[in-house]
């Protein structure tokens, strides 16, 4: 008998899936693809117009990038020259994806900045798919916009500082552990390990924060039995120690010479991870003091106060509430709901980024709190859909909505107050728009004696009232360069209460364009001259090394304009233990040293290498030194 075979379907032409793309799911309002594509479009504005307005931003990163486009040692190690001498205090997953950019299209301003911009666009539409994924494309939306016109957000992706990976990688881990709530298969939990693994490999333990929130989540409504998904959490974790131990365990087992770790007392990763990079920055301990000359001082109200407040606390109160009206709604669910698992993850997320950046003792600059943004517009987000659907069956929850869109209007109207000259006119729009929604909202609960129109013109204003603020602020951050050292978002004005947000010019131009280098290289050294430059290309010689210097703000720039091996005595600020006295003379004695480079404002360094150098070397009188001496050894 003769059997019949179901004709394959066809491939989807490339304009089908482009329509697609546009159009949104089959079953999602038409105004959806639109509407995400604005957000999207919105996103990509902000974090790409005028990208390299900050020339090099962070000249200790793009060292760095510009070392791993030289040397593939280098790029594995996160070193900060080509040499390897020593690494930065960070590790190296997202100097990876810069010295790969440089590789591929070139070593400059754009090719060092564009990761992260794509990074931040990639996580706002990751974001919508997430929150989509338990609340539906309204939410989705709205939570996809609200991180879009988090300024913190824009400001990230507009500098070369690894946050924006970060985030992208935090967001990402939300989504694969929702799936695994949905499905219940281990494989979804395993590569939400993966990706924070990821994370550690990016900013190490401040990548394992999110844990907790992953964890509740699954352990609350992932739909295997209880054992079961202790076993799959289980497995989850145990990738995620492999994936963060990965790097560390290489560096630790290098057969060959290894550069010094920055950041370490030992050379070691490990001490990086536990000490510099971890308690030091929670305790202030393990040089990892000054919180609050960037942060200000520790307490509860410290994402309201000075430095922080503008860059991320527009939405907390529509958040805190979002949180507590979405957890009323689901309150008769099943175990399992989707829903009420994403809640539990956004609302722990949030929970414990808020309390560890509140209460830490380290250093804490306020560009951190971009990995708390996240789960902030997620809140918002699907806080708005669950509350104006509230309002709708009670007269409670109307006023509850509008006191949140009030209290909201009254923290931006404070936030801007910090900036008097900034935009000024918000200050009472805002307040109007808040107003306008706050009575258009009744028609919500008698919606027959009030025309349609009326709620209309109510979600515009609260929509305005919510977010003009943030929006303004977030728009500032474009056209202005942004210091990538301790970056600030919003107007230049506003970094004058977070410690030097506006880029300051230095060193030469980024290859090709007429932009700033960028004030971000470190707290150590100064900044040479060409001059000095050509002049210590001509005297190199045979030696490995162009010179030495204490701090990466003196060095950095030298690797960016000469692409050639420098020793950066002391690391990033000049406080590492690398080299020691008896190691600068080993390699002056082997040949791989003729020139350093002392003085300037480093405070830090060895002195037994200074005095080293002053007792053993000749001082270069024949050319400028801004200030610092050239001896030669």
């Amino acid at each position: 008998m003769p059997t019949t075979t179901a004709p394959l379907p066809s491939p989807a032409l490339p304009s089908a899936r482009l329509r697609a793309l546009v159009r949104g799911r089959a079953d999602d309002p038409r105004w959806v693809g639109p509407a995400l594509m604005g957000v999207i479009a919105v996103a990509a504005l902000l974090c790409l117009w005028d990208l390299t307005v900050s020339g090099y931003s962070n000249t200790y990163y793009a060292a760095a990038a510009k070392a791993g486009s030289e040397s593939w040692k280098a790029l594995f190690f996160g070193a900060l020259d080509p040499g390897s001498f020593i690494t930065v205090d960070k590790p190296p997953l997202s100097l990876w994806v810069m010295g790969l950019s440089a590789r591929a299209f070139g070593f400059s301003s754009f090719s060092v900045l564009l990761p992260q911009a794509l990074a931040t666009i990639g996580a706002v539409g990751l974001l919508y798919a997430t929150v989509r994924r338990a609340f539906g494309p309204a939410a989705g939306l709205l939570a996809a916009a609200a991180l879009a016109l988090t300024p913190v957000t824009v400001a990230i992706a507009r500098v070369n500082n690894p946050d924006a990976l970060l985030v992208l990688l935090l967001v990402a881990s939300a989504w694969f552990t929702l799936r695994a709530v949905e499905t219940g298969r281990t494989k979804h939990l395993a590569w939400a390990g993966a990706v924070v693994g990821l994370a550690f490999m990016t900013k190490m333990l401040q990548g394992w924060m999110v844990v907790p929130a992953l964890t509740a989540a699954y352990a609350l409504a992932g739909p295997p039995r209880l054992l079961a998904r202790v076993r799959g959490l289980l497995v989850a974790g145990a990738v995620m120690v492999a994936v963060s131990a990965a790097w560390p365990l290489a560096v630790t087992l290098w057969p060959g010479s290894a550069p010094f770790i920055g950041g370490s007392t030992d050379g070691s990763a490990w001490d990086l991870i536990l000490g510099y990079n971890g308690f030091g920055r929670i305790f202030g301990g393990e040089g990892g003091g000054m919180g609050g000359s960037f942060g200000g001082v520790a307490g509860m109200w410290r994402m309201f106060n000075t430095q922080v407040g503008g860059q991320i606390a527009w939405l907390l109160p529509l958040a805190a509430v979002g949180l507590v009206a979405g957890l009323w709604m689901v309150r008769r669910a099943p175990r399992t709901d989707l829903r009420r698992a994403a809640l539990v993850l956004f609302g722990v997320w949030a929970a414990v980024h808020i309390v560890v950046f509140s209460t830490q003792q380290g250093i804490f600059h306020p560009y951190y709190v971009s990995a708390l943004a996240p789960a902030v517009a997620a809140l918002a987000g699907a806080g708005v859909v669950a509350l104006w659907r509230l309002a709708r069956d009670s007269w409670a929850w109307l006023g509850a909505f509008q006191l949140t869109i009030a209290g909201t209007a009254w923290l931006a109207v404070t936030l801007l107050a910090r900036t008097p000259d900034f935009a000024p006119a918000l200050r009472v729009v805002i307040p109007v728009a808040a107003a306008v929604a706050v009575l258009g909202l009744v028609a919500l609960r008698v919606p027959g004696r009030f025309p349609r129109r009326m709620l209309a013109v109510a979600a515009v204003a609260g929509a305005i009232a919510l977010a003009a603020g943030p929006a303004a602020y977030s728009a500032a951050n474009v056209g202005r360069a942004l210091n990538g050292n301790n970056v600030i978002a919003g107007p230049a004005s506003a970094s004058q209460g977070g410690f030097g947000g506006g880029g300051r010019p230095g060193g030469a131009p980024p290859s090709g364009g007429t932009r700033p280098m960028g004030g971000g290289g470190g707290m150590g050294g100064g900044q040479v001259s060409s001059e000095l430059i050509a002049y210590l290309q001509a005297h190199q010689g045979s030696a490995r090394y162009l010179v030495a210097a204490t701090g990466s703000q003196t060095t950095a720039p030298i690797i960016i304009q000469t692409g050639e091996a420098v020793i950066t005595i002391g690391g990033f600020n000049g406080g590492d233990p690398a080299p020691t006295a008896a190691q600068l003379a080993k390699l002056v004695a082997d040949g791989d040293l003729s020139y350093v480079l002392v003085g300037g404002q480093g405070r830090g360094g060895s002195s037994d290498v200074t005095g080293w150098v002053q007792a053993h070397g000749t001082a270069v009188k024949s050319v400028s030194t801004d200030g610092m001496t050239l001896y030669k050894v």
